[in-house]
């Protein structure tokens, strides 16, 4: 993997399917940000097909995968700081040498969607032509101003929540580990007859994102699952995205009706974010979603050859 230090001395590594191609700035770059607990390798069953059409950036959050692991930086507004250093980093070696005129796609999970808010609330959306935005709520709490049950995360909805969280991710690491992994798989949270899930697939599935989320400190990810659940990203959407904000990313949203963590109605909500002014005014129609069943909040692992198809037909537009 290759890698750079942030402005606060963390290494952070990453993937570039362009390293050492003289022509990597003839495919347009596609930068997939993975979630919680997760690493660029969660995207292996993604890269190679993307690849072949655009040059793939995977890093590993700070604290996650091979990335350094500080005992600060536990929130979101710092990784999308390192986001915005890792793009101007990859400027540095393009031949055109205007990083302004650079033009990337981006596709979030989970945390790399609040990544991608946080981001284009610091520093607008460009340069991103396309973001991608995989099941994530852009509240995952409850409020006073009817955001409930249909909308939010269905377990860390709440203080109370989050605390009872980090005690056990402090005093059983891999118990609660296996209880996200359970979660975010769609035939674990929401097993259907026709699955036909084998026990050998059902394990490496565990083994393998249970050996990449104890990569990380369980203490470090319970003050990050604490900022992460407490943003409200909401008004930031619908003030920095869409034409009335002069921006023309466009949005695709991917919900499913078999995550774990979120209900479908509430990733699907930063469609009407995109689209609608604060008055409820439509605006240019930049930004669609889809609601899936073939996978949960991971379908890009689940039923990768769909997922794929998803973006690069999107990425396309």
């Amino acid at each position: 993997m290759l890698s750079f230090r942030t402005n606060d001395n963390v290494t952070i590594r990453y993937l570039d399917t362009g390293k050492g191609d003289p022509n990597r700035w003839d495919k347009d770059p596609l930068i997939l940000i993975h979630g919680f607990t997760g690493s660029s390798a969660v995207w292996q069953r993604n890269i190679p097909v993307l690849a072949k059409k655009y040059r793939v950036i995977a890093p590993d959050l700070r604290g996650h995968g091979s990335s350094g692991k500080p005992k600060h930086g536990y929130h979101v507004t710092r990784l999308a700081m390192d986001l915005r250093e890792l793009i101007l980093h990859l400027t540095i070696d393009d031949a055109r040498g205007d990083h302004n005129e650079m033009q990337f796609k981006a596709l979030g999970g989970s945390l790399g969607c609040s990544i991608l808010w946080a981001y284009s609330e610091l520093f607008t959306t460009v340069p991103f032509t396309h973001m991608m935005f995989v099941d994530q709520s852009p509240l995952q709490n409850f409020s006073l101003d009817g955001w409930d049950a249909r909308f939010c995360n269905r377990g860390m909805n709440g203080a109370p929540a989050v605390a009872a969280f980090q005690t056990a991710l402090k005093l059983a690491p891999e118990a609660v580990l296996k209880d996200v992994i359970a979660s975010c798989l769609s035939y674990r949270s929401h097993p259907l007859p026709t699955d036909n899930i084998s026990p050998e697939t059902f394990a490496a599935d565990e083994a393998f994102f249970l050996t990449e989320a104890l990569k990380g400190d369980p203490e470090w990810y319970g003050k990050l699952m604490s900022d992460h659940t407490s943003l409200d990203w909401r008004d930031s959407i619908r003030g920095t995205f869409g034409e009335r904000n002069g921006s023309p990313t466009k949005v695709f949203v991917v919900a499913s009706s078999r995550s774990g963590p979120f209900p479908s109605a509430g990733p699907l909500a930063v469609v009407d974010l995109v689209n609608n002014d604060e008055d409820g005014q439509l605006d240019a129609k930049l930004a669609k979603g889809v609601v899936i069943d073939w996978g949960g909040h991971w379908c890009y692992w689940e039923d990768p050859e769909k997922f794929n198809k998803l973006a690069l037909d999107f990425f396309a537009e």
